[in-house]
């Protein structure tokens, strides 16, 4: 199978599942989509191996890389912002109730994204050293 083929099929079968995800929160059944979301990323995994052409190589690898370090940079600052947001919303003693619970998630939020930072440092360092730096 070609690289083309294989990308086209991945985008059929992401538009089937999101028609599949609309139909499953329509119907309040979320195990038939999950079964099929299983099923969906199996399909893509077995025509993974199925393709004839290179599928990466060490720029493809490179430019992976700098985009998987850049989209995780950017996920935690706006992850960030929107639990400090939620904090300082949730923190007026005039708040209802609702919205002093959205504080309290924004708190376990900020604890998970200092997680990934704490998670991210530790593995830099961990890499740093196994490389030899």
């Amino acid at each position: 199978m070609k690289k083309i083929t294989f990308y086209l099929l991945t985008g059929i079968i992401a538009a089937l599942e999101i028609i599949y995800f609309g139909w499953s929160v329509g119907t309040g059944r979320p195990l038939p989509f999950t079964a099929g979301l299983f099923i969906g990323i199996a399909v893509i995994y077995i025509a993974r191996l199925y393709i004839d052409d290179i599928v990466e190589d060490e720029r493809t690898q490179r430019i992976r890389e700098r985009t998987a370090l850049g989209t995780l940079q950017i996920s935690l600052i706006a992850l960030l912002v929107f639990s400090l947001w939620m904090i300082i919303e949730g923190a007026g003693s005039q708040a209802h109730a609702e919205i002093r619970r959205l504080g309290l998630f924004g708190i376990a939020l900020f604890l998970v994204d200092t997680g990934m930072i704490v998670v991210f440092i530790l593995l830099s360092f961990y890499y740093r050293k196994q490389f030899g730096e």
